[in-house]
C-alpha cells in the first residue's frame, strides 16, 4: 500500500513544530510583500494555466532528452529501499513514481511514497541504504528542504527532480535531474506534474537496459501529448455539464490513483469545486449513498479490469442523477461518456490521464469567471486564511 495516512498538522506564529522537527519560519512561501506574488494579471483567456497546459509537449520532450543525456553521462543505479517523498502535486508525483517503480522492480526493491510531511514526522520511515526520489518543482518548498536535509542525515542518498536546478532543494541533494521549461508560472501547477513524471519515466528506460533511439522516443512522447492535448474539445463540452455539480468523485486506483488525487486537486484549486478521490473498487462499496443529482462522478482506468468496473460504478452513479465520465487508458474505445488518451509507451501513465483534467478545471474556472491561476486569492478570505501558513 503506497498511500500514507491522511494528517492534519497545525502551524502556529513564530517557530513551526512537525514532529521532532522544527521548519525555520522564514523558509516560508507566504503571500507577501518578501515572497512571490500570485500572477493577478491577466482577466480572461488565455491566463497563464493554458499556457502551462499547452507546453507540456515541449517540456515533455527536452525533458526527456536532458535526463536520458545526463544518466547516459552519469548512470544512476536502483537501490534495494527506494522512497518517493513530495508534497501537494509532487506528492503526486511520487505517488505515481512509486507505483511504476515496485512494478519495474518488483522482487528487486521495497519501494514506498510518502508525503514531506510523514518523513518529518514519522522518522522511522528513515533508513541508511535509501535512496530518495524528491520531487519539489519550485526546490523552495520549505517542508520537502526539511525533509531533505532529515533523509540525508538518516543515511539515504537523496535525488531532486525539479524544475529549478538552482533552487535551495539542490543544495540538499545528492544528484538533481532537472526538467525542462516546466518552471510553473500560474500557481495551479500542470506541466511541472507531468514534466516530473517524463523525467522518473526516463530514468526506468535506463533502468531497463533496451537500446534507444533518442530521436524516436522524443517523437513518440511528443505523440502521446498531442493526442492528450487532442481532448481539450471534449472537456470544453463537459464543462456545461460540470455547470451545476457541487460534489465532484474522482476514481482511480493502481497507476491511476496518483492520477485521480491530481485531478482532483486541479479543480479544487482552479475551478474552486470541492471534490474527494476513491479507489475503482471502492466507489461500489459504500460511495453510492453519497451521490445525487448534484454529484458528478469522473473515473479513470488504466487496465481493462479497471475499466470495466468503473463502467459498473459510472452506471449506478447515474441512475442515482450524477454526472458521469470515463477518461480511458487501457486501450478500450472511446464512447459515449468515454474519452480514451493512450496507455503511455515510454510514458507513465498519469502523464496522459491528468491532462483532460487540468483542461476541464481551466475551462471550468473561465466559464465561471475565476482566474484559474491564482488559487482563489483574489478573494480577501481566501488570503487572509492562506496568511495564516506556510509550506
Amino acid at each position: 500500500m503506497l498511500t500514507p495516512p491522511l494528517r492534519i498538522s497545525v502551524a502556529c506564529r513564530g517557530e513551526r513544530h512537525i514532529g521532532s522537527a522544527v521548519l525555520d519560519p522564514t523558509m516560508v512561501d507566504l503571500p507577501g510583500p518578501d515572497s512571490p506574488a500570485p500572477p493577478f494579471g491577466r482577466t480572461r483567456h488565455p491566463y497563464v494555466m493554458h499556457e502551462m497546459i499547452r507546453r507540456q509537449s515541449v517540456a515533455g520532450r527536452g525533458t526527456f532528452r536532458e535526463v536520458t543525456e545526463r544518466l547516459v553521462a552519469a548512470p544512476l543505479a536502483p537501490a534495494e529501499r527506494m522512497l518517493f517523498v513530495g508534497q501537494g502535486t509532487s506528492y503526486h508525483a511520487a505517488l505515481a513514481a512509486a507505483h511504476a517503480t515496485a512494478g519495474a522492480l518488483r522482487g528487486r526493491a521495497v519501494v514506498d511514497a510518502c508525503t514531506s510531511f510523514d518523513v518529518l514526522d514519522e522518522p522511522e520511515r528513515l533508513a541508511p541504504g535509501t535512496t530518495a526520489v524528491v520531487f519539489s518543482a519550485s526546490g523552495e518548498t520549505a517542508l520537502t528542504i526539511q525533509a531533505q536535509k532529515a533523509l540525508r542525515s538518516s543515511g539515504a542518498a537523496v535525488v531532486l527532480i525539479t524544475a529549478r536546478e538552482a533552487g535551495t532543494s539542490s543544495s540538499a541533494a545528492d544528484r538533481v535531474l532537472p526538467t525542462q521549461y516546466a518552471d510553473e508560472e500560474s500557481w495551479t501547477h500542470t506541466v511541472s506534474f507531468t514534466s516530473a513524471l517524463v523525467a522518473w519515466g526516463a530514468v526506468l528506460d535506463h533502468w531497463s537496459g533496451a537500446p534507444m533511439d533518442l530521436e524516436a522516443a522524443e517523437e513518440e512522447v511528443v505523440e502521446a501529448f498531442t493526442a492528450a492535448l487532442a481532448t481539450e474539445p471534449r472537456m470544453i463540452d463537459e464543462v456545461e455539464r460540470l455547470a451545476d455539480r457541487d460534489r465532484v468523485l474522482l476514481v482511480g486506483s493502481g497507476a491511476a490513483e496518483a492520477s485521480a488525487r491530481e485531478a482532483a486537486l486541479k479543480l479544487r484549486e482552479a475551478a474552486g469545486r470541492f471534490c474527494g478521490t476513491v479507489g475503482v473498487e471502492e466507489i461500489l462499496h459504500g460511495v453510492l449513498p453519497s451521490i445525487g443529482e448534484r454529484s458528478a462522478v469522473y473515473a479513470i482506468a488504466s487496465t481493462p479490469l479497471e475499466r470495466e468496473r468503473a463502467l459498473q460504478g459510472l452506471a449506478a452513479a447515474r441512475v442515482l442523477g450524477a454526472r458521469t465520465l470515463l477518461v480511458d487508458a487501457s486501450g478500450g474505445a472511446a464512447e459515449d461518456g468515454i474519452v480514451a488518451v493512450p496507455h503511455g509507451g515510454r510514458l507513465l501513465p498519469p502523464v496522459l490521464q491528468v491532462v483532460p483534467f487540468q483542461l476541464l478545471a481551466y475551462w471550468t474556472a473561465v466559464s465561471e469567471g475565476r482566474n484559474p491561476d491564482v488559487m482563489g486569492l483574489d478573494d480577501a478570505r481566501q488570503m487572509a486564511a492562506r496568511r495564516t501558513f506556510g509550506i
